[in-house]
């Protein structure tokens, strides 16, 4: 199997896609400051992202306070700008039904964009997605922890592959008598027969690849804090045999973890942000007013299946919600130091580079 792989293999990544509008007429970029984003991912072998919409012209809405139909040839659009490889295990990708969901399955694939995460029974929703480059075999598997009422696949049911997670407040009588109304702490877990079905996902899927990587749909929507039920959800995948923790949802880059010597990536941040302001409620509207406009998007370098470093890049969006690639050091500065710092708590360690963060991870013996 050595002899085959190829001696380095580059794996793009890009965090979630909110897109509505149009990328190309005409094969024309209607945002040319995208392409030099998009010139950078597609230097990568794959390119993925974490698609957040549907791509439909039917269906009806759920009561997801979020949620955005878009017209298919928005799929072709992303395609054509360069990804082939995208997790549907999300919180927004059966927000108009079953229907619009099989669409959005449908026009993904014909756009030639291998989807994981997502499909029409719970076998499916499950299944790996296999990819071989030049004799290296990259096994992916997509599960979401966001799990709207309806949304996760069943054996007779579309949608999402499922991953549960119980929650409870930490109530203490004694602390809210004596400051009533104190924001209480929310415990959380994930729910232990749906990280054991994981599990034995990944051991049965780990002797067929040479490197394996799992995107998980976790965390807050909102800034970088992470959930109780995260670290101990990305080392179990870790000791499973995963090489890398590809974690997408919070809205803000949220750091890596180098746990075992493999990368559990909290989150990328965004990367298409188009959210509707200008028909946005209320609610809407302080959500979106906590969404992060600087993310990141990464290339993470495989040497002989093993994931030997993990460059990154800020973008920031700008009034089209197009994330553009920051080129100057001094402007990139502050994301990446806030990333680096955020990282150095979860026992990565990273050195800036001009506009670049890096981080590098030790062979195995």
């Amino acid at each position: 199997m050595g002899d085959k792989m190829v001696s380095r293999l580059r794996f793009s990544a890009a965090g979630d896609i909110v897109v509505r509008n149009r990328l190309y007429r005409d094969g024309i970029p209607v945002y040319p400051d995208y392409e030099k984003t998009m010139d950078y991912l597609r230097s990568g072998d794959l390119v993925w992202g974490s698609c957040e919409v549907q791509f439909s012209n039917t269906g009806h809405r759920t009561d997801s306070p979020i949620a955005y139909l878009v017209d298919p040839s928005v799929a072709d659009d992303l395609a054509r700008a360069g990804f082939n490889l995208m997790t549907v295990a999300t919180n927004h990708t059966r927000d108009f039904g079953i229907a619009a969901f099989q669409d959005t399955l449908s026009h993904l694939d014909r756009a030639g964009i291998t989807t994981v995460g997502g499909g029409n029974d719970l076998a499916a929703a499950q299944a790996p997605r296999l990819v071989e480059i030049a004799g290296t075999r990259v096994g992916i598997l997509a599960v979401s922890c966001l799990l709207p009422p309806d949304y996760a696949a069943l054996v007779d049911r579309p949608g999402i592959s499922p991953l549960r997670v119980e929650q409870w407040p930490e109530i203490h009588p004694v602390l809210l008598a004596t400051e009533p109304g104190a924001p209480m702490k929310m415990r959380s877990r994930a729910v232990q027969e749906d990280v054991d079905n994981l599990i034995a996902q990944i051991e049965n899927l780990r002797p067929s690849v040479d490197v394996m990587i799992v995107s998980v749909h976790w965390g807050y929507g909102r800034g970088n804090p992470r959930a109780e039920y995260q670290q101990p959800l990305g080392r179990a995948i870790i000791d499973a045999g995963a090489d890398m923790v590809l974690g997408n949802h919070p809205h803000s880059p949220a750091g890596i973890e180098t746990y075992r010597g493999k990368p559990i990536l909290y989150s990328l941040g965004n990367h298409i942000a188009q959210q509707d302001w200008a028909n946005a409620t209320s609610v809407q509207k302080d959500i979106f007013s906590q969404i992060d406009p600087w993310s990141m998007v990464c290339s993470i370098s495989i040497e002989q299946g093993h994931i030997e470093e993990i460059e990154f890049r800020v973008t920031q969006c700008n009034s089209d919600g197009m994330p553009i690639l920051i080129e100057d050091a001094e402007e990139a500065a502050p994301a990446l130091l806030d990333f680096q710092r955020l990282s150095a708590t979860l026992g990565t360690g990273m050195s800036v580079d001009g506009s670049r963060l890096v981080c590098q991870f030790e062979s195995p013996q």
